[in-house]
C-alpha cells in the first residue's frame, strides 16, 4: 500500500492549509494510500542549530521530528501545505524543513520519490515562486521528483470550491 506524508504548515486550524489538508489527507485515502499527517505548529520541535551532528544520518536533537523522520524514511509521496507569509514558506514549514539537514548526509534511506506543494496566499497576488524554489531545493537535497503546485491566491475572501480545486489537483499527480 503506498503511504504519503502531509506537513501541515499553519498554525490556524480554522485558515485554508488546515482545510486544504484535510481534503488531501481524505482524497489520499480514498486512493488507497496509508496519511500520517502532522501539524508542527502544536509539536515541539526545536530549530536546527547547524551543529553537523547529524553526519551520522540521525538528527542529534530528540524531539517531535522523530515521527516526521520515520514518516518521511517509510512514505512515496510528501505534501507541504502551507500559506505564504512574507513571500516564503510559512516559518512552521521552515523549520521542518531545516531540520532535514541530515539529507545532505544520508542520501541512502529511505525517502518519498514525490514531493507535491500546496500554497496559499491571501493577497490577490501572493509570491509563490520564492517558496517554490525553496520546495525545489529542499526536493534535490532529499532526492524528491517536484511534482508542482497548486497555488491558491485571495484566501481572505475564503475559497468557495476548495475541496474541487483540492481534489482535482491531487487526483492528477498521484
Amino acid at each position: 500500500m503506498p503511504v504519503a506524508t502531509i506537513i501541515c504548515g499553519s498554525g490556524d486550524r480554522n485558515g485554508v492549509s488546515r482545510r486544504m489538508c484535510a481534503i488531501l489527507e481524505s482524497e489520499l485515502s480514498r486512493k488507497g494510500f496509508d496519511v500520517f499527517f502532522f501539524e508542527p505548529a502544536y509539536m515541539s520541535i526545536a530549530h536546527c542549530m547547524d551543529c553537523d551532528g547529524c553526519r551520522n544520518g540521525r538528527c542529534v536533537i530528540s524531539d517531535d521530528m522523530d515521527p516526521i523522520y520515520d514518516a518521511f524514511s517509510e512514505s512515496d509521496v510528501m505534501v507541504f501545505c502551507a500559506p505564504i507569509h512574507f513571500s516564503g514558506p510559512s516559518s512552521v514549514i521552515k523549520t521542518v524543513m531545516d531540520r532535514f539537514q541530515k539529507c545532505w548526509f544520508d542520501r541512502d534511506s529511505g525517502h518519498p520519490s514525490k514531493f507535491i506543494a500546496c500554497l496559499c496566499g491571501g493577497s490577490p497576488e501572493p509570491n509563490f515562486q520564492l517558496t517554490e524554489k525553496i520546495y525545489k531545493a529542499f526536493c534535490i537535497t532529499a532526492g524528491m521528483e517536484y511534482c508542482g503546485a497548486l497555488e491558491i491566491s485571495h484566501t481572505d475572501n475564503g475559497v468557495p470550491d476548495l475541496e474541487q480545486i483540492v481534489r482535482a489537483f491531487i487526483s492528477d499527480k498521484v
